[in-house]
Order: C-alpha cells, then sequence, then structure tokens
C-alpha cells in the first residue's frame, strides 16, 4: 500500500502541475487580453460647433493613443497649448472631452452650453499645427513639447464639430496569475517526477542518500526552467563605508543631485512656464507676415494691410500709399524682409495676459553687415492672428539683445514697470522731450544716438528755412501704443509711438511760407503759403532701457520720422 501511495501521490502532482501550466501558459497566448482597446464616444442630444479633447486623454499610462475622428464634411484639428486652446473657446458651444473609463471602455465627455457659431480656428497662430480632413481622420497624439496640449475640432464655425470619436489605446489589462500558474506547474511537474526516479533508502546502514541536496537541484531546476534566476551569490544592496570614501567628491555630488531629482515630484521636474509661441510657430508667422505686407505694398492698397497689421504701423503704411498715389516721388516703404531671425523676445505664459506682444529682430540674409530690422508683433485676443504694430531698420550702431525663443525670463510688463533704470512710460515722455529740445534736462539719460542728432539737425534747418516765422515743435507719446517686454539681464526692450507736430507761425515780418521739398508742396497743395502750416510726423521708436541697479543709459534700437500730412491752418 506504501508504494502505491508512494507512486500515486507524483503522479497526481504532475497532472496537476500540467493542468496549472497549461492555464498559465494559455493565460499568457491564446487567452491573453488585446494589446489595444477602443473607446467610443456617448451621444449627445444636439450638436456644437467645437469640440475640445482634452489632455487627460493622453494618459502616460496608456500611451501610444491614437484618434479615429469622423464627420460628415471637411473638419480641421488644431493643436493648441491647453490654456491657449481653452481661451480661444472661451464662451462658445462645445462638446468637452475629458477622459477614458479604461472599465467599461467609454469616452468621458460633455456638452457644454454656448455661443452657438465661432469663427474658423484652422490656421490660427494660437496653435501650433492645424491639420486638415475630409470624412475622416486618424490622428496619433504626439505632443511636440512639454506641458498640456489640447485638441480643437471644428468644421467651419457654424456647423457641427465632430463628435463621433474613438480611441484606440494599449490595454493595460493583465492576467496576475499567469506567471504563478507557470511557476507552480513547473515545479510540481519536476518535483513529480523526481519522487518517481528517487528510490526508497535501504534499511541497512549504508551510505545514505542526500535527498535535501536533491530536492534543492530539483527545485533549482524547475524554477530555471519557469524563468526565474538564482543569484549564485548574496549581494549586498548598500554601499560599503569605503566605498564611500573613495568615491570623489563629484561623484558624491552627482548620486546627490541624482537622488534630489529622483525624490521631486513630476510638477518640480517639470517647466510650469512656456513661451507664448515656440520657434516654429514664430517662422511661420513672420513668413505669412512678409507674404501679406508684401501683398500690400505692391498693391498700394490699405485693405490688404488688414490681415496683418495694426495700429501705428497700419496707419503709417495706409498714409504713405495714399501719398504715393498723388504721384510724387517718394520712397517706397521698407520691405519687411523676415528670412532671417537673429532674435527674438517671446514673453512667457506667466504674464502674458492678452494683448499679447512679441519682440523681433529679422534679416533678408545672414550676412552681419546686412541692417536688420526690428519688428513688434501684437495678438489681441486668442481668436486673432500677431499683427505688426511697429517695423523699422535698426539703427547704426544700436544693439538688440540676444534673446532665443523660450527664455523664461522674458515676460510682458505695463508701461508703469518698476525695476528698471526709469520707468517706460516715463522714458517715452523724456525722449520726446530730448527729441523736441537738444538742450533738454533729460538728455544725459539717453546714450549717444544718430537719430537724436539726425532730428535736431533737421529741426535746425527747418528754423533757417523758416522765412522768419515762428517754429514751434510738440511731441507727445501715445500711451495705448506703449509695449514692454523684459529681457534676461533685468533691463526692458521698449516699443512706441510719439505723435509730432511742427507748427510754422508766420509774423508780421516773416514772407510768405515755402515749401521745403516736392512732397510738401504737394501735400499743402501749394508751393507757399501766406498764413500758418502745420505739418504732421508720426515717430515710432524702440529703445532699450537697462536694469534698476545699471548706471547705463537708455540705448535707442530703432526709430524714424514719416510724414504724415501737411495743411494750411489759419489764413493772414
Amino acid at each position: 500500500m506504501g508504494e502505491a501511495v508512494r507512486k500515486i501521490l507524483p503522479v497526481i502532482a504532475m497532472l496537476i502541475g500540467a493542468v496549472a501550466l497549461f492555464i498559465g501558459i494559455g493565460q499568457k497566448t491564446f487567452w491573453a487580453p488585446p494589446e489595444t482597446v477602443t473607446a467610443s464616444m456617448p451621444e449627445f442630444d444636439g450638436s456644437a460647433p467645437l469640440t475640445v479633447i482634452e489632455p487627460s486623454i493622453n494618459d502616460a499610462d496608456i500611451a501610444p493613443v491614437e484618434l479615429q475622428i469622423e464627420s460628415e464634411g471637411e473638419f480641421t484639428a488644431s493643436l493648441g497649448r491647453s490654456y491657449d486652446v481653452e481661451a480661444w473657446v472661451g464662451d462658445a458651444k462645445h462638446v468637452s472631452l475629458t477622459g477614458i473609463d479604461r472599465v467599461n471602455h467609454r469616452l468621458q465627455a460633455e456638452l457644454v452650453d454656448g455661443k452657438a457659431e465661432v469663427p474658423n480656428p484652422a490656421g490660427g497662430d494660437i496653435f501650433f499645427d492645424s491639420q486638415q480632413a475630409d470624412g475622416k481622420m486618424t490622428y496619433r497624439w504626439t505632443a511636440p513639447d512639454s506641458g498640456s496640449w489640447s485638441l480643437l475640432l471644428a468644421a467651419d464655425g457654424k456647423q457641427a464639430a465632430p463628435a463621433k470619436i474613438s480611441v484606440t489605446y494599449a490595454n493595460t489589462a493583465t492576467m496576475p496569475w499567469a506567471l504563478p500558474l507557470i511557476i507552480i506547474g513547473s515545479l510540481l511537474i519536476v518535483v513529480g517526477l523526481a519522487f518517481l526516479l528517487v528510490r526508497p533508502a535501504a534499511k541497512r546502514p549504508a551510505r545514505r542518500v542526500n535527498t535535501h541536496n536533491s530536492l534543492a537541484l530539483v527545485a533549482a531546476l524547475s524554477l530555471g526552467l519557469s524563468g526565474v534566476l538564482i543569484p549564485a551569490a548574496p549581494s549586498d544592496e548598500s554601499a560599503s563605508p569605503q566605498d564611500a570614501e573613495s568615491a570623489t567628491p563629484s561623484e558624491q555630488a552627482s548620486d546627490a543631485a541624482a537622488e534630489q531629482s529622483a525624490s521631486a515630484t513630476p510638477e518640480e521636474q517639470t517647466a510650469t512656464t512656456f513661451p507664448v509661441v515656440t520657434e516654429e510657430q514664430l517662422n511661420r508667422i513672420l513668413e505669412d507676415v512678409k507674404k501679406q505686407v508684401g501683398k500690400a505694398d505692391d498693391s498700394h492698397n490699405a485693405k490688404d494691410l488688414d490681415a496683418r497689421t495694426a495700429g501705428a504701423f497700419k496707419s503709417i503704411r495706409s498714409s504713405r500709399y495714399e501719398i504715393l498715389k498723388k504721384d510724387v516721388k517718394v520712397a517706397e516703404p521698407t520691405k519687411l524682409a523676415t528670412d532671417v531671425s537673429r532674435s527674438a523676445a517671446v514673453p512667457n505664459t506667466s504674464e502674458a495676459k492678452f494683448p499679447r506682444v512679441i519682440n523681433v529682430v529679422t534679416a533678408k540674409d545672414q550676412d552681419p553687415n546686412t541692417l536688420p530690422i526690428a519688428i513688434t508683433l501684437r495678438q489681441e485676443n486668442a481668436r486673432d492672428n500677431y499683427k505688426v504694430v511697429f517695423a523699422s531698420q535698426m539703427l547704426p550702431g544700436a544693439s538688440f539683445p540676444g534673446i532665443a525663443v523660450g527664455d523664461p525670463s522674458v515676460k510682458q510688463l505695463g508701461a508703469d514697470a518698476e525695476g528698471l533704470n526709469t520707468k517706460p512710460q516715463d522714458a517715452m515722455n523724456q525722449l520726446a522731450d530730448v527729441l523736441t529740445n537738444p538742450k533738454s534736462k533729460q538728455a544725459g539719460k539717453f546714450a549717444e544716438s544718430e537719430f537724436i542728432k539726425a532730428v535736431h539737425a533737421g529741426q535746425k534747418s527747418e528754423k533757417d528755412k523758416a522765412n522768419e516765422a515762428d517754429v514751434k515743435y510738440e511731441r507727445k507719446p501715445s500711451a495705448k501704443d506703449t509695449m514692454v517686454l523684459s529681457t534676461p539681464d533685468g533691463g526692458a526692450i521698449v516699443t512706441g509711438l510719439i505723435n509730432s507736430t511742427t507748427t510754422f507761425k508766420r509774423t508780421e515780418d516773416s514772407d510768405p511760407l515755402k515749401g521745403a521739398d516736392e512732397l510738401t508742396r504737394k501735400l499743402l497743395g501749394s508751393s507757399s503759403s501766406t498764413g500758418d502750416v502745420q505739418i504732421r510726423y508720426a515717430e515710432p521708436v524702440m529703445f532699450y532701457i537697462p536694469a534698476g541697479d545699471s548706471k547705463d543709459k537708455i540705448s535707442l534700437i530703432a526709430g524714424e520720422v514719416v510724414l504724415l500730412d501737411v495743411k494750411q491752418v489759419k489764413e493772414s
């Protein structure tokens, strides 16, 4: 009876082991869950012009994520930073896709009420990328940079946005008993086989079979067959004092830094501020600026400026077009060469409320002798594109801080910003006074400038040719056109506009006022005037203000004097 039991038990163990091994292998192969699963959108009672796919869809735990988007017609998928997409959507009615129910494989979404019509977001500057499709699109979610990104879907802003969406993602379902069953099954089979092969010990004193060693060998073999490695010798996880003492200081510092980095939370390891546009976005914007402004320069049609210009730049450019139509020999506006970006002050998102401002220096080529152009771009709100509000060739000898897109120290400041050598608005008023009066008390605050010298020389020449008339100069900065960006060294770049008026007032002894050149005579409508004459100029300027603790002076970067109109304001 004992011999029979000795043979039956190993067989039973081997059978149980075989069943366990079969089930374990099955769970790893033909019973294994699919590698990917698909979740679909719920149905809504109604539609919206926008669909927002939130960053929570791109869960790192289930990456990669692939979206299947279907629509009845053409639509656009625009990727942007989440706060920018949220700003663009604003109070519009939209479907918000917020997450994935991975238990029931359903998308979590809601219909948010609001305005039923919005502009078409396709190609907006605020988006990193826009892709168009007709009927169907497969979108593989890839964030171009760190931070939160959202996807905005729209047809044309009036028709219903795509709301038939499914998300395919990596299946995280597991078979937790697969590996234990494989290990246990293998162990039972090998142990059962070992007991069948090992003979019982003889009753007479003789050399004993070391069953402990045999069983240990069998266990090791079974574990090896099941894929579990056994170390040949125990390892000491902690470093010895001698090892710690022998490490170099740099290695110890590196280890400490690594330990500190590992203990930091993901939020602490990830940057919290980002530039309002990436370098790729900025290049795309500048390329379109060159195209649209170039089109207007060729046509001399002010309406062609609407797409990419605003404020003082648009007003000055439009005025020049009107002058060019009068058949007067006057220089064409300076072409905006944006082929090469040499420096760009792009504010980070922490302080970049709307309207947003960007300063950039561009040129037509890489030649260091090419005089670059300083440009200021302004974006009024999330749905508007960036528009040129200032553009002028840099002054000879002037310098612009070398700043790369993404420098987190660049921030948008107000005209009354403190911490600088001078408040920006005060500096604008002081510059206006210096240009008007060569003996201004504020002159010592500004570095030597060819622009200031040229203005003073021009005013002296006007007075000399005034035929004994009194000449009065008045300048007033435009508060709404003053824009400020901080620089990495603690200073700031200021862009602004000074409205300048020159009045020639005839005295009793003065002769009739004569136009100094053909342009003045053409605008006046006569070669001379027996009354008072007023000439208006626009003086767009850009200058640098040093940090508050700096002894450096304010330096002009770019500036020009643009004649707007000439008119007789009083008959004699």
